[in-house]
């Protein structure tokens, strides 16, 4: 079966744009170091306001070492060309300190700008609380004509001394120049740092499971998103915490500027070593008013190129489809590499999955008649059994997952009975591993006691019918998670 979603709905999350998804609280989730100065990063302590500017200057020092490659870093910056800021920096070995690098010139450039545009300030030498409150208000007047604030805003940007003193001349805001000034060029810091260092590449979804709702340990929660390929989770009936397994798809977004190439790779150490997932894609594309399929094939190294990716890329977010590896129950880790044509590459955050091709064990069924003093009979299949003076069914079964999901075992037959089988203690057999990931179902032989008679069974042939699932998403399906099954025929008298 192809798992196409109609219409795929890729957007990261707000957890997913910082790179961060769900992590139980006793493990922390291997990715990419976050780089301190990401605008949705500020430092909360002093100790990482500390490490931002060590981390800081140690990489602005490494980037001015090189003459050329500051100087061309700069120059960059200053046309605002995020591509060649971005292979700079690759160049000299800074590139994830883009933010923090992006910051320090722009406040480098901030101080020579105002000065320009200001010349020296005047006035107090002390904080005026009265005079910030004065400034509030200014800025509040400011903000409330949209066609005078394009025009300082201009003047900024251009470095236009003349106009920008005009407009403050016309306002008689002679005094608050420098505060003006610094106030819209730190608003345009932020707008250029992040166009010249927008956020990683980004695994967004692998078998249309959110990377938000993929835990630490590469467990993932439903719902899937289009929805209707994996349910919203319910443990007391066998539903949550999934591994995958099969051929499962992966989505992702490129983020930086002039994406060329990227691929998609695996391990099962979040240091490597890496191997790159080279599956051809089914594509298609418009030639004229005729839809062509095409197939969308990686090079050797695993490199898909963006140019090729057509209609049926989901927005260009549909990255690859990985065979995922023969396994029991073993974490593995996704790393997507995006580079632009410069060869300047950029990899995302590191996802943890937790991949599952194994089906349960078969089951095994072993009925006994115990009679009233305790002594057991072992029964075959097709034996016939009687109620005597006391008898009872031992039935003891043995059937197990790693991740199990649910045991259903239920007496079948006669004219059309299928009911769930209850122990003489009132306790159902068929079970759910709802939500303990230690209970892996029945892993030695357990036995129940049943009493067919007294739960009203009609004189009958029957078969106790038993069948294990895990809770995988396989081919990006639940409903294709692994089974087993296994019977065992007794007559009632």
């Amino acid at each position: 079966m192809t798992d196409q979603p109609n219409q795929p709905t890729d957007q990261p999350s707000q957890e997913e744009a910082s790179g961060q998804g769900e992590a139980p609280p006793e493990a922390s989730q291997p990715q990419l170091a976050a780089e301190p100065g990401h605008p949705d990063e500020e430092p909360g302590t002093e100790a990482q306001r500390l490490a931002e500017l060590r981390d800081t200057a140690e990489a602005i020092g490494k980037l001015a070492a090189d003459e050329k490659l500051f100087n061309l870093a700069v120059e960059a910056f200053r046309a605002r060309d995020a591509e060649q800021f971005q292979a700079v920096l690759a160049a000299a070995g800074v590139l994830q300190r883009c933010r923090l690098i992006c910051r320090w010139l722009c406040s480098k450039h901030c101080v020579f700008i105002c000065r320009k545009l200001c010349d020296s300030i005047e006035g107090q030498h002390e904080i005026d609380v009265a005079e910030m409150r004065e400034f509030a208000f200014v800025t509040e007047r400011l903000a409330q004509d949209e066609a005078l604030l394009k025009r300082l805003i201009a003047a900024v940007d251009r470095e236009d001394a003349k106009t920008f003193r005009q407009i403050i001349a016309e306002l008689k805001l002679e005094r608050f120049c420098h505060q003006l000034c610094h106030y819209l060029c730190a608003v345009r810091c932020r707008l250029v740092c992040k166009l010249m260092c927008p956020p990683p590449p980004l695994i967004t979804k692998v078998g249309y499971i959110p990377r938000a709702h993929i835990n630490a340990a590469g467990y993932a929660s439903g719902a899937s998103n289009p929805p209707g390929f994996t349910p919203a989770d319910d443990p007391a009936n066998g539903i949550g915490d999934h591994p995958f397994g099969g051929l499962t798809h992966i989505n992702g977004t490129f983020s930086i500027a002039g994406p060329f190439q990227y691929k998609v790779e695996f391990a099962t150490n979040p240091a490597g070593p890496w191997t790159p997932i080279i599956q051809p894609l089914p594509d298609f594309k418009l030639v004229g008013m005729i839809l062509v399929d095409y197939t969308r094939v990686p090079d050797a190294g695993g490199w898909y190129d963006v140019a090729d990716m057509g209609l049926g890329s989901e927005g260009q977010t549909y990255l690859t489809d990985w065979p995922t590896p023969p396994a029991v129950s073993d974490l593995y880790y996704l790393k997507l590499t995006v580079r632009t044509a410069a060869l300047t590459e950029f990899e995302s955050p590191i996802v943890p999955v937790r991949i599952d091709n194994t089906a349960p064990t078969k089951p095994v069924i072993k009925l006994q008649l115990k009679k009233p003093d305790g002594s057991l009979i072992d029964l075959d299949c097709c034996e016939k059994v009687e109620q005597g003076d006391g008898n009872k069914i031992i039935i003891s079964l043995q059937a197990s997952d790693a991740n199990f999901s649910y045991i259903s075992v239920s007496l079948l037959g006669g004219c059309g009975v299928s009911i769930s089988i209850v122990d003489t203690g009132g306790n159902p057999l068929s079970k759910a591993y709802n939500g303990n990931l230690a209970d892996t179902g029945y892993p030695a032989l357990t036995s129940f006691e049943w009493d067919p008679w007294a739960s009203g069974i009609d004189k009958c042939c029957y078969l106790i019918y038993v069948q294990i699932w895990d809770r995988v998403i396989v081919t990006n399906q639940w409903g294709n998670r692994h089974s087993n099954v296994n019977w065992h025929s007794i007559t009632i008298a």
